[in-house]
């Protein structure tokens, strides 16, 4: 078989593989759905309202992540969910009632939560990393929305469908929006985390924000959420112990701190694990110790406290954006020396720092010889090349505490500390021999150099030295 036959068949058997592949995978998504569906129904208290709905989460994250493909799943999740809701509070409803219900509900939580998850997608595909606290906005608002438009279409279908009477709880909207809004709002991000790892289609820099995670000081995560966990079960047993008041309820909110403590010291994925672990031991004591009264308290912490926390991951992401520019604004892109403007601004420290020592300073310039030719016959790519390898033989003989930078296309200068004006001509002279022993890139033309030496006065300032040197330099290079 040749080549080309080869490849067909890999991809044949590549194709016949993938339906396999997204049905295990829809398949756990399914599993994955009824298990916290079960999970939130122990953790009701009022019927149809639990503190949280992960389930909320996970549709949203994986309409998000999936799109189409994961609507049957839900959808399918829904109606079981819904007949399985029906035979605990037992109803009484005939099966097919039951069925017509839960197909109601399925495609109005589906729709709610599609719609939201679409509208997010288009919003991160259309941004960059620079867009996130764009992007945090528009999830919350669109997690609270869909939210919103899923109790109140659920209440209604529900209502509809004969499994429950909204005459005899008007309000019973206010508990399932708020508890869906805490299950999306915290657990979006970590099920879109999870399952972003193979999509290809979502910008690369949405990988970069270490939505995978990393094993990196992993025992110092795990002490900051038996911290978190720690403390939050403190503040709770105080609340029941002391009276289930709302005043104490409140303290919750205090755990922010170290919440945030985690936000801005771990990854994204870690920071997600630390919210959903906060949010289900918080739930799980409210049903432990009894504390329904306050049960809408604990939901406002939640969603709060997850709300600032996605808005604290902006500020590691905008820190290293900051740090990237600087390090553009401060280094030659091309030669990685200091940028102009910031080899005056380090040169400025380093004159102080030696006029303290009394120690001398010099300034040496450099300006490559019949660059332009190089340029001209042998293209910018060996211009570039020259550049290169003339700032690394620099580089290379300066000493620690001297500065280079490129002020021009062909032009470097140098601050040499500690160093009078022979030092520094001496220094240019073995540097005018090394590069001369170099030979241009495609070519047998050898490097050469005209340099000028200026040895900075006493009270003289960096600019004005130069200005000195670059006078000099002129007059050497008029004069040949």
């Amino acid at each position: 078989m040749d080549r080309e036959g080869l490849s067909q068949a890999q991809d044949q058997r590549g194709q016949s593989k993938w339906p396999w592949h997204w049905l295990v995978h829809l398949l756990l998504l399914g599993i994955a759905w009824l298990a916290l569906w079960r999970i939130s129904a122990l953790m009701e208290y009022a019927p149809h309202a639990s503190i949280w709905f992960p389930p909320a989460g996970l549709s949203f994250a994986a309409f998000l992540v999936l799109r189409l493909r994961a609507l049957p799943v839900i959808l399918i999740c829904s109606i079981v969910a819904t007949v399985w809701a029906d035979a605990m509070y037992a109803t009484g409803l005939p099966l097919t009632e039951q069925l017509r219900g839960g197909v109601l509900f399925g495609l109005v939580h589906c729709a709610a939560y599609l719609t939201g998850a679409v509208i997010l997608r288009r919003v991160i595909e259309r941004s960059s990393s620079d867009g996130l606290p764009a992007i945090i906005i528009a999830f919350l608002v669109l997690a609270a929305g869909s939210a919103l438009l899923a109790a109140l279409l659920g209440v209604r279908t529900l209502d509809y469908a004969g499994m429950i009477d909204m005459t005899a709880d008007t309000n019973l909207w206010l508990p399932w929006w708020i508890g869906d809004m805490a299950g999306a709002i915290v657990l979006a991000p970590l099920f879109a985390g999870l399952l972003i790892r193979n999509d290809t289609t979502m910008p690369a820099w949405l990988h970069s924000l270490q939505l995978n995670g990393t094993v990196a000081r992993r025992l110092h995560w795990f002490g900051k959420l038996a911290v978190l966990a720690g403390l939050l079960s403190l503040v709770m047993t105080a609340t029941a112990r002391f009276g289930p008041t709302e005043l104490l309820a409140f303290a919750v909110f205090f755990l922010i701190i170290p919440q945030m403590w985690i936000t801005y010291t771990e990854s994204a994925l870690r920071v997600a694990v630390s919210l959903a672990v906060f949010c289900s031991l918080t739930a799980i004591w409210v049903a432990v110790f009894g504390l329904i009264e306050q049960a809408m308290v604990y939901q406002f912490a939640i969603t709060v406290i997850a709300a600032s926390t996605y808005f604290g991951l902006t500020v590691p992401v905008l820190t290293d954006h900051n740090r990237k520019l600087r390090q553009l604004a401060d280094t030659d892109t091309l030669t990685g020396v200091s940028s102009r403007r910031s080899f005056f601004e380090q040169g400025r420290i380093e004159l102080a720092r030696a006029r303290r020592r009394g120690q001398a300073a010099s300034l040496c310039l450099l300006d490559l010889d019949h660059f332009k030719t190089v340029n001209d016959e042998l293209g910018h790519s060996a211009g570039d090349q020259v550049l290169i390898s003339v700032a690394e033989t620099i580089r290379q003989a300066l000493r620690a505490n001297d500065l280079l930078g490129r002020f021009g296309g062909d032009e470097f200068m140098m601050l040499l500390t500690d160093c009078s004006a022979d030092c520094a001509r001496k220094k240019s002279e073995t540097l005018s021999r090394q590069m001369a022993r170099a030979e241009v890139p495609g070519s047998s033309r050898r490097l050469a150099a005209t340099f000028s030496v200026v040895e900075i006065q006493p009270g003289e300032t960096l600019e004005a030295a130069f200005e000195r040197a670059d006078a000099a330099l002129l007059a050497i290079k008029r004069e040949r």
